[in-house]
């Protein structure tokens, strides 16, 4: 990387060492997790608690070693909807 002098950004680099994964899945995942420190749950909540058992399995899967993403997410879900939480 960086042919005829042009330098290129780290950032750019790592995304593309990235897409050496043969698990395209993982790929996605590793660039959503790195380019986003806060996943924004709030267009998932109209699915409301539907959706939260998806969300939980993904992070699972891509983002062991983020629990406070983990926790963060799980959280919005549950701020957005405490009356749904509570009333069962």
């Amino acid at each position: 990387l960086g042919y005829f002098g042009v330098q290129i950004p780290q950032d750019i680099k790592m995304m593309l060492q990235v897409n050496s994964d043969q698990d395209k899945s993982r790929v996605a995942a590793n660039k959503i997790l790195l380019a986003h420190r806060h996943l924004d749950m709030r267009p998932l909540i109209d699915w409301e608690l539907n959706l939260l058992p998806h969300v939980v399995s993904w992070l699972e899967r891509f983002a062991e070693s983020r629990l406070d993403l983990k926790l963060s997410s799980i959280f919005q879900f549950v701020l957005a909807m405490p009356m749904d939480i509570i009333d069962g």
